[in-house]
Formats: structure tokens, sequence, C-alpha cells
């Protein structure tokens, strides 16, 4: 590891101690990543890291298999990353790389980049039923096709999960998994894999639920002021990979892939805010297709007295995209606000240097390239609207370097100094308004016009003014100290001390169909994590982080980055026997938090404890689990916002939230053949 806070062998003991029943909880298994759902289940899970809300994925790049999750401008929010197409039970790695200092780790990787990868085969065949008193079910079968090579493999996994929730009104939750590989050694060295994947999934939702409606008690916390929410989302996908290690122990990598997606969500977050008859509910969608080529190469060699180890690669990757808003009340379209087609390529190229002096010290420098194109089409640029619309195609490019040094002192002791630039992308909308904002004002400036008049034409065609000049690619600069502490072959811990300042932006707000400004950013923090071995079938671990973000342009007071993580714990105690019986208590904590820039509305926290058992008999595998053992109250997502409710006169601006799940008692029964 050449970070305190990205082993890879920490997250290999978690992925086989911990319980991993969802693509929440592989999320969870990276120390400090807390997730949270708000849309009936279906939307892909807000991400809070390293002192960032993330939204769905803006600072947090996730891929399984090298294939990238994140949807760049998309219909919904920039990065958006849905996980739900993951089987978790098909997952046998996971990586957790926190901050820009990687050089194989390009767009949207500013907080960090959590990767999985997928088992080759399994020990044996599995059929599993699921059930929770929360209206839960969940079908799983995992079948080995058998093949006549000795060294190939292929699987089939499925899996199919449907539910209602606790809400008053039925979630109505479906969704299907379908997973497929395949691998061959084409040689001793060279392997070949294939996989092929693809989910569906429907949902109701009940929304955000402001306070007051619940203190006044026009409905419970399990109510809803507009329960047609909800949305349906698929995927499909294709991967190719081929690898081949020469004899000097070089490594060569190449992989396609291709993805087609579909998005649709129903949303109300102000209820009766603009509309005061039907209501505010809007429509967004997405329909697009994703193409994906990349190789690296890795080879060793000697320089002067140190072993290098050289790494390069590229990558190419292509969104075509039909992204749009409606006006939908009660789900029928009325009016479209957004309807353009989005082409935004990608290339990237790096290249990492790791030299070896001596086992006391190492160093890794590197440096990576990315350079964009968007080209956007606009079908409503000229028409009468109250939001900005443009046409047009821009490019550019970004250069970011990494440097990362290992002090090993004894071999019980590394510790670790890294220092990069990462950066996140904008929406192709978003970067093309800018351009036409430049050009427009640059056109003016040549006719003679003055300032003012700039200003005065740029908000006829609802642009913003102060948007001219600002960064569409802005930077992500980190630095990092830490330490890892192996005491005893029973005992590791780690502990890290970071900085991140990220670039002031103007970003495209995606509910809405307009440009807003992003101020400059500073976020400084501690991780800690410690995994500790109290008998040969007893383990605990413990996670914790401490961060603080502010911006650095905004007048005291009003300087909070909101929903910012400020404290986050996850520990647990994990037990498991030769005998294949295994149990964890496990415990999740998030502390409150501000959820405006003043601090005048808190975000309140949780402390959730779950406890997980496994049972083996035979051929059978029993499972029995309680979620939020002690059956507390608490908000799982949580907005200021500004709303109004049918027979109110005046908007009230609060906090908004979606109420966690209860007591949940889960079931489950395992048949391996």
């Amino acid at each position: 590891a050449y970070s305190a806070a990205s082993s890879v062998a920490l997250r290999g003991f978690d992925l086989r101690t911990r319980p991993v029943d969802s693509s929440q909880d592989l999320l969870h298994l990276a120390p400090g990543l807390v997730t949270a759902q708000h849309a009936g289940g279906g939307k892909a899970e807000q991400i809070f890291m390293r002192g960032f809300d993330a939204d769905h994925g803006t600072d947090v790049a996730l891929s399984v298999d090298g294939v990238p999750v994140n949807m760049v401008s998309h219909g919904h929010g920039q990065g958006y990353a849905d996980m739900h197409f993951v089987i978790p039970e098909t997952v046998e790695e996971m990586e957790v790389q926190k901050g820009p200092y990687f050089a194989e780790r390009g767009n949207l990787a500013t907080a960090g980049a959590v990767s999985f990868r997928t088992r080759d085969h399994f020990n044996s065949n599995l059929f599993r039923l699921e059930a929770g008193t929360v209206s839960l079910y969940r079908m799983t079968s995992i079948y080995q096709i058998p093949l006549p090579g000795e060294h190939q493999g292929a699987y089939f996994a499925g899996q199919f999960h449907t539910g209602d929730g606790p809400f008053d009104s039925p979630q109505r939750f479906r969704r299907g998994n379908l997973f497929a590989k395949f691998h061959t050694h084409l040689s001793e060295a060279a392997k070949l894999s294939v996989t092929v994947g693809g989910f569906s999934s429907a949902w109701d939702a009940s929304g955000q639920i402001p306070e007051r409606a619940v203190r006044q008690g026009v409905i419970d916390r399990f109510g809803a002021i507009d329960d047609r929410e909800g949305g349906t989302t698929g995927r499909q996908d294709l991967n190719l990979t081929y690898e081949v290690r020469g004899e000097d122990n070089s490594r060569l990598r190449i992989q396609a892939f291709t993805t087609r997606y579909e998005f649709k969500l129903f949303s109300n977050f102000t209820f009766y805010l603009d509309d005061p008859v039907l209501g505010d509910m809007i429509e967004q969608t997405d329909l697009r297709q994703v193409r994906g080529l990349s190789s690296s190469y890795e080879f060793n060699s000697i320089v002067g007295r140190a072993l290098a180890v050289t790494s390069l690669g590229g990558r190419y990757r292509a969104d075509d995209a039909d992204v749009n808003i409606w006006k939908s009340p009660d789900r029928v379209r009325s009016e479209r606000l957004v309807d353009s087609s989005v082409n935004e390529r990608n290339l990237s190229i790096w290249i990492q240097e790791e030299l070896v002096f001596s086992s006391a010290f190492r160093a890794q420098l590197g440096l990576r390239g990315d350079y964009f194109t968007w080209n956007v089409e606009d079908a409503l640029e000229g028409l009468p609207s109250e939001l900005p619309h443009a046409s047009g195609y821009d490019q550019q490019m970004i250069l970011s370097p990494k440097a990362n040094v290992v002090v090993s002192p004894t071999e019980a002791v590394d510790l670790f100094v890294n220092f990069g630039i990462g950066f996140h992308s904008n929406d192709a909308r978003n970067v093309v308004i800018a351009r036409r904002i430049e050009d427009l004002a640059q056109s003016l400036e040549r006719d003679g016009a003055g300032p003012e008049t700039i200003r005065q034409e740029l908000e006829a065609r609802n642009f913003d003014p102060d948007q001219r000049g600002e960064q569409t690619l802005p930077r992500a600069i980190g630095a990092e100290v830490g330490a890892s502490f192996h005491v005893s072959d029973r005992v590791i811990v780690s502990t890290a001390l970071w900085w991140l300042h990220l670039d002031r932006e103007y970003v495209y707000v995606g509910d809405g169909g307009f440009t807003e400004l992003s101020g400059e950013t500073r976020r400084i923090g501690i991780d800690a994590e410690s995994r500790m071995r109290l008998a040969a079938w007893l383990w605990t671990d413990l996670d914790l982080t401490l961060s603080q973000g502010r911006y650095t342009d905004a007048p005291e007071g009003e300087d909070i980055i909101a929903l910012a993580p400020t404290l986050t714990v996850a520990g647990g105690l994990t037990m498991q026997r030769p005998s294949g019986l295994r149990a964890s208590l496990r415990l999740r904590h998030i502390g409150d938090r501000s959820a405006n820039e003043s601090g005048t509305v808190t975000a309140e926290g949780f402390t959730l404890v779950d406890i997980v058992t496994e049972v083996p008999a035979g051929p059978l595998l029993f499972h029995a689990s309680v979620e939020n053992v002690f059956d507390i109250e608490w908000n799982e997502a949580q907005f200021d916002t500004e709303s109004r409710l049918f027979d109110e006169a005046d908007a009230v601006s609060e906090l908004h939230y979606t109420p966690g799940n209860p007591m949940n008692f889960r079931l489950g029964l395992s048949y391996r053949f």
C-alpha cells in the first residue's frame, strides 16, 4: 500500500469477515463511507466520504471489474453511480483508494475511488431464500456451468428482490439481476475473461417529508406528501478482459466494455411551491450507451540501486446520452424543461513509476493526462424558457501529477506521505453553457459593448454573467501523512491526517436544469482504522473518521459545507468457527452535521446496531439477522429544503427527511450443492 487509508489487505479481511447482503453493505466496507437511500430503494445511494456530500457519486469513483459505475452528465446528477446491478455474493475483492494520489484513478476520484472484482469461480452452487419483517423478500441463485477444460470456468448468478418497505404507501419495489462470467487460460500466462450482466428495477417512493407535517400530525414518519414519486432503471453490460504475464514478470491488460443504461425518476421535493394547483413533480430521464477501451502495461527494471516498477496505461470512454426533464404532475408530462443529446468523450493516459530503494524506503511518482470533448444538441435552444439553453462543442485537457513516499523504519511500521492533484468533470450542458457565455461576451466586446450591456444580454438569455471565466474541470489538490502499525500478527492499526482543496466552480443542477455557483472549499480530517484478532475464531474492527469542511470564499457563519459528515464510526465483533458457525455484531454511527451553510438547520446523526448469524447444517445454511436492534427512530437522507404544502400560504424552509427503517428481522435459508 502507498497510503495508510488505502490498504488492500484490510479490505480483503473485511470482505471475508463482515456480513454483506446488498450493494450498500459493499460500499459500507470502505472506512468512512456512509450512504443514504431516499427514493424507494431503487435510486442510487447518496454517498458521503472524506468531508464530501458527494451526492450520488460526483467525488467518489466506483468501478466493477474495471467497468465504471459512475455516469457523467447524468440526467439526475453528475457522476451518478448506481451499484444495484451488482449481486453482492459474486464480489471477491475490493480496493479503496482515498484521495487523488494514484495515477490510474482519474475523473471523479477526488475524495477517492472504490473498485470491486467479481469471482472467477465458487466452491459450490447456491440457492438462497430470504424474508424480512419490513416486507422484504429476496431470492439468489448461483450455478457453476460444467466445462470440459481444466483451466476454465463459468457460472451464472441471478437475484430477485421485492419489498414494500415500512411506508404507509407501499414502495412496490421490484428488482431483477442477472450475471454470468466465463474465464479461460489461453496459456499458462494468458487469461481471457468475459462477463455479461444486467438488471432492471421499478419502485414507488414517499420522498423526503417536511418536519412540520409530522409535527402537526398531517402525516406520520412513514407517510408521504406526494406518494407518486418513484421510477424505473436498468443496465446491461458486456465486458471482455485479456491479461498476460511475461517471463520477466511484466503484465499486460487489455479491456473493452459496453454498457446500455436507462433511467426514469419522478421527484417532488417542494410539493406546491411553484405550482400551487398541480404540484411540482418533475420527471428526469436518461437513456445512454457507454463504450470503453483501456489497457495497462507493467514491467520491472533496475535504475541505479533501485528496483523500478513502471506502470503505464490509457483509457477511452464514450458516452452518448439523451437527457430530459419534464414537469410531470401525478406522472403526467405537461412541459419539457430540458431536452438534450450529449456526446462526451474522455481519453486518458497515465504513467506511474515505483522506485524501491530498500525495504525501508520506496517512492511512487505519477502523471496523468485527461482530454475531454463535449458536444450538446439542445432541442429547446431558442424557444421561450426561463432556463439557460445552449447547443455547442468544447474541448479541454488537464494534467494531474501524483507523488507518494513510504518509509518503513521497522518491519512493523510504515510511514506514508502523499500528494496529488485530481479533478471531477462538469456536466456537458454546463460546459457548453459556459462556452456560449464566453463566445457571446467576446462577440459583444468586439462590437464595442460595455460590461453592463454584456450582462444584460447574457441575462436576457437566462445565462449567469458571473459564470464567465469559471472552470469546468475544477482541480482537487490533496495531501496526506499517515502511519500503519502491525503491532503483532493479531493487531493492525492505521491512521492518516489529510487535507483537500477543491476549486470554485459552477455546477449544473440536474433537478432544475440551471447552473449555480459552488464555492472554493477546504477539507481536513483524520481517518483511523484497526483490526484485531482476539482468538483464532474471533475478530474485532473499528473505523473512525473526523473531518471539517469549509467554503474558503464565503463569509464566516455562511461557510459550512452542507451535509458534509464530521464524525463517522463503524465497528463490530465477528465470530467465525471452523464448523462454519458465524455471528457478527455491527455498529454504524454518523454524528450531527449542518444541513445548510449557516448551521441553522441540523441533520441529526444516528447510531445503528445490527446482529447477523449463520448456522450451517450439512448442505444447508440458516441465516438470521436483526437490523436496528434497538428500534431507534433515525433519518436516513436529510436536506434543508424550501417547500409549501397544499394548504399553506407561504413557503417554509426546514429539514426534510426520509425515515430510516425500524427494527427488521430477516430470516434466510441457503442450499449449497
